[in-house]
C-alpha cells in the first residue's frame, strides 16, 4: 500500500439493472487507478443481470442476496466485510470518466477529517436550450400574469426536456392533465445523444381561443415558426448533429447535497421554478472543490474508519435520504464532506426507481421522516408528516374527481409511508436518544449550510 494509491473497494449495488449495470461496469473496469477491486451487490433481481455479470466481469465480486434488502442493507453487506481504508459506492445507471477516482482519494487522503467526498454527478446526456417566443395576453383579473400557451410537455429520443425559464406554476385542465401557461419566452433544456435528434412538443393556445403564432430558436439559429391551435397539438422538430455539436451543454445532476431550513434536502444544482425542479448548466460556479453538508450516495468515497464509527448506513432506510442521515451524524462526531468536481461521472437520474412513481415517493417520504426522527427537532418532524398528509389529500381529490389512477397509487404511497413511519417509531426514538447525548438536536449542523434558495 503506498501514500498516493491506497487500497480502494468499489461497490455497485444492481436491482434489475440489466442493459445499464453493465455498461456501469465496463466504464468503472477501465478506471485509472493502480488499486482498486469491484463488488456488484445483487438485490435479488429477476432480469438475468447477475447471470450477464458473471460472465461478462469474472474479476468482479458478485454478492447475491436472497431479496431486494434496498440500498442501505444491501450496501452495507459489502461494506461491513471489505477491508479496504476507501469504500466507493456507485449507482449502477452512471458512467464514470477513465480518472474520477485518483481526485476522490487525494482529497480524503489530504484531509484527515473528510468521512466522504463526492464525484460532480452530471446528467446523462448533454442539453440543447431551445427558446420559444410567444405573444402574451392578459387573463381576465383577478389574475394578474401574462400568459402565452399551454406547455404539457417536451421530450426528445433521449429524454425529456425540463424548464428552465419562462413558465408559471403547474395547472389542470378541463380533463384534469397538467400544464403550464408559458410567459413571452419559454426556455427549455432538450437532452439530446451525440448526433442528431428529434424533438416533440405538446402545446395549445388555450380554449377557444385563436391560433397563436409562436418562433423556436437554439442559440441565435431560428429553427420553425408556425401557429399552436387551441386544442392540444404536437410539434415535432429535426435537430441536426452540427447544432447538437456546437450548442449542447452539460447539466449538474448534483454537486452535494444542501439541506433546506425545514431539514429536507436538495442536490446542489436544483433549482425550483414556480415549484417544479429543473438543473442548473455545469458552469465555472461548479468548478471549485467545497466542503457540503452531505455527499450522494449515487457516487462517492467513504473512509472506512468513519462508517464503522457510526455502524455504516442506517439498515431502517430502504432507500433516499440515508446519504445525508449518514451526513448528520458524521458531523456530530466531527467528520466533515467535501464535493470534489475533478471527478466526473454521469448519472440517469431515477433511471431504475422512475421518479414520482408510488414506490418512488413511499420511499423518499419515509426516509425524510426516518432521518429527522432521529436528527431534527421534534416540531419539524410533525411539519413534514402533515406536509406528507396535505399531498396525499390533493392527490385524494384528483383521484376521486378526474378518477386518476397514479394519483390514487401516490394516496397509498404517502399513507403507508406514514404508516411504516409509526410502526418504526420505537427504534427512530432510541436511535435519536444516541444523537441527543452528543449535542442538541436543534438543527445546528445545518446551519453553515443553509442557502437563500
Amino acid at each position: 500500500m503506498t501514500t498516493d494509491h491506497p487500497p480502494v473497494r468499489i461497490i455497485v449495488l444492481n436491482y434489475n439493472g440489466a442493459g445499464r449495470v453493465e455498461r456501469c461496469l465496463e466504464r468503472l473496469l477501465a478506471t485509472r487507478y493502480p488499486d482498486f477491486r469491484v463488488t456488484v451487490v445483487d438485490n435479488a433481481s429477476s432480469d438475468g443481470s447477475p447471470a450477464s455479470i458473471e460472465q461478462a466481469f469474472p474479476e468482479v465480486e458478485l454478492i447475491e442476496n436472497g431479496a431486494n434488502l434496498g440500498f442501505s442493507r444491501g450496501n452495507n453487506r459489502a461494506l461491513r466485510t471489505a477491508s479496504e481504508p476507501y469504500l466507493g459506492l456507485l449507482n449502477p445507471d452512471t458512467e464514470v470518466a477513465p480518472d474520477w477516482l485518483q481526485p476522490l482519494v487525494a482529497r480524503l487522503a489530504g484531509d484527515p477529517l473528510a468521512g466522504g467526498v463526492g464525484a460532480k454527478l452530471l446528467h446523462q446526456y448533454d442539453r440543447l436550450p431551445l427558446r420559444f417566443s410567444v405573444p402574451t395576453f392578459c387573463p381576465p383579473p383577478p389574475d394578474t400574469r401574462r400568459l402565452g400557451v399551454r406547455f404539457y410537455g417536451a421530450e426528445s429520443t433521449a429524454g425529456a426536456a425540463e424548464v428552465i425559464g419562462g413558465a408559471h406554476g403547474v395547472e389542470l385542465n378541463a380533463y384534469g392533465h397538467p400544464f403550464r401557461w408559458t410567459a413571452a419566452d419559454l426556455e427549455l433544456a432538450v437532452p439530446v445523444g451525440d448526433g442528431e435528434a428529434t424533438f416533440s412538443v405538446n402545446l395549445a393556445s388555450g380554449d377557444g381561443r385563436a391560433p397563436v403564432a409562436i418562433s423556436v430558436s437554439a442559440g441565435d439559429q431560428p429553427l420553425v415558426e408556425t401557429r399552436v391551435p387551441s386544442e392540444r397539438t404536437t410539434l415535432q422538430i429535426d435537430l441536426s448533429a452540427d447544432m447538437v455539436r456546437r450548442l449542447a451543454r452539460p447539466a449538474i445532476e448534483c454537486a452535494g447535497i444542501r439541506p433546506l431550513a425545514d431539514g429536507s434536502m436538495r442536490d446542489r444544482g436544483t433549482h425550483l421554478l414556480a415549484g417544479v425542479p429543473w438543473s442548473a448548466w455545469d458552469d465555472a460556479s461548479y468548478n471549485r472543490p467545497r466542503e457540503v453538508f452531505a455527499v450522494k450516495g449515487a457516487a462517492v468515497l467513504y473512509r472506512r474508519a468513519m462508517l464503522e464509527a457510526l455502524d455504516y448506513l442506517d439498515d431502517g432506510i430502504f432507500m433516499y435520504y440515508e446519504d445525508a442521515d449518514l451526513a448528520w451524524r458524521a458531523r456530530r462526531r466531527g467528520w466533515r464532506f467535501w464535493y470534489e468536481p475533478a471527478s466526473v461521472v454521469r448519472h440517469e437520474h431515477a433511471a431504475l426507481s422512475r421518479e414520482w412513481s408510488p414506490g418512488f415517493v413511499r420511499n423518499v417520504e419515509f426516509g425524510k421522516l426516518r432521518m429527522l426522527g432521529k436528527n431534527a427537532p421534534r416540531s419539524w418532524v410533525g411539519r413534514h408528516a402533515a406536509t406528507a398528509l396535505q399531498f396525499a389529500s390533493g392527490d385524494f381529490r384528483n383521484a376521486l374527481a378526474l378518477r386518476d389512477v397514479e394519483a390514487a397509487r401516490r394516496v397509498a404511497a404517502r399513507l403507508r409511508a406514514l404508516g411504516d413511519a409509526a410502526l418504526a417509531g420505537p427504534k427512530t426514538w432510541r436511535l435519536r436518544g444516541q444523537e441527543a447525548r452528543l449535542a442538541p438536536l436543534d438543527g445546528r449542523e445545518l446551519r453553515p449550510f443553509l442557502e437563500s434558495s
